[in-house]
């Protein structure tokens, strides 16, 4: 059973980047306008009315844009994903063959240099 907190997570999960993106084209063709109106030295009249007609229409090219975006990021992620899957199963399947080494036999010092341990025996 889906708890409030679990279906949460799932619709952010599925947050769209498609509106950020429309929103920061619209602000930036407005940007543009606006200053490039006042460059010129245009009325401020016009300067507002270009400059709004600009942001009218920056958001829905960047709303297709950002959808655009969000599908091929979406589909790249899936695809990482089922290949992460693909090579975790080959690794598991491939994991029989490790090799364990044992390091008993061999102390490493301070320096990192293998030093052989002295049993009771060799000194005697």
């Amino acid at each position: 059973m889906e708890t409030a907190s679990q279906s949460h997570l799932l619709r952010r999960d599925r947050a769209s980047i498609a509106v950020p993106t429309a929103c920061v084209l619209a602000v930036g063709g407005f940007l543009v306008a606006v200053l490039s109106g006042m460059y010129v030295e245009n009325p401020l009249g016009a300067i507002l009315a270009r400059s709004l007609v600009t942001l009218v229409v920056c958001w829905p090219l960047g709303l297709v844009i950002g959808l655009v975006l969000d599908r091929l990021f979406r589909e790249h992620a899936s695809k990482q994903t089922s290949q992460m899957e693909q090579e975790d199963l080959s690794a598991e399947e491939a994991g029989g063959d490790a090799e364990i080494l044992d390091e008993s036999e061999g102390e490493l010092d301070s320096s990192g240099v293998d030093v052989a341990v002295a049993s009771a025996s060799d000194s005697a």
